[in-house]
């Protein structure tokens, strides 16, 4: 039985390489494409992502969408905005992590990457664009959910000509299961490549959401 062939969009962080290590283990990946939306981390998510496209053996590209994060208003790509710090114990918090998600709430991010990813799937006959969605950060961001997860499939099935599919391994599970997920496959997994902070720096800032998450995930195992 022939594998699907995958376009996989790589930020470099856990949920989108650890998406690039199961399609490298179940489908045919044949391309990571790495999206500069004018993401303040964009140097250190491009060469995560070149790093992994580099040990998983695919091709990689990175796009060129600054005009996204020129829309400005949040602290991902706005210069005068800080980047909000959170503790290990808030991340279960609802109302905490809902003002986090709140300041880097980037207009429609999700939906723009996965139709321009869509398009250059289909221009080479790609049947599905992975992507790095999560259970855990779902309930605040509803971009990263199943029910996203489909709802785009279903727009893809209009404006693409050969019905390209948004897939995912991990969206059912949480960060801790990704990590215990990895373990098990075959090929082992290089989680000190993993670039999950929202900034850009020599190293991870260890205050941010995302540095949390990953950190509390890696101490679970």
């Amino acid at each position: 039985m022939s594998r699907r062939r995958s376009l996989i969009l790589l930020s470099g962080g856990l949920d989108s390489s650890a998406n690039l290590a199961f399609a490298d283990h179940f489908d045919e990946p044949v391309l990571a494409l790495t999206v500069d939306y004018g993401q303040k981390a964009a140097m250190a998510e491009v060469k995560a992502a070149a790093k992994f496209a580099r040990y998983y053996n695919v091709a990689h590209r990175v796009l060129d969408l600054k005009w996204l994060g020129a829309l400005g208003g949040n602290a991902l790509t706005a210069t005068g905005l800080e980047i909000p710090e959170v503790s290990t114990q808030q991340l279960d918090d609802l109302k905490t992590t809902q003002s986090s998600a709140k300041q880097v709430w980037v207009p429609n991010r999700n939906g723009v990457l996965i139709n321009a990813a869509a398009a250059i799937a289909e221009s080479m006959n790609a049947q599905a664009v992975v992507v790095g969605f999560n259970q855990e950060e779902a309930a605040t961001f509803p971009d990263n959910s199943s029910q996203f997860l489909g709802v785009a499939s279903l727009s893809l099935r209009y404006s693409t000509a050969t019905g390209v599919k948004v897939a995912c391994y991990t969206d059912m599970m949480v960060k801790k299961q990704i990590v215990q997920a990895l373990r098990n496959l075959p090929k082992p997994f290089p989680f000190e490549d993993v670039w999950s902070c929202y900034s850009n720096g020599e190293q991870p800032c260890k205050k941010c959401e995302s540095c949390k998450r990953l950190e509390r995930a890696l101490a679970a195992d």
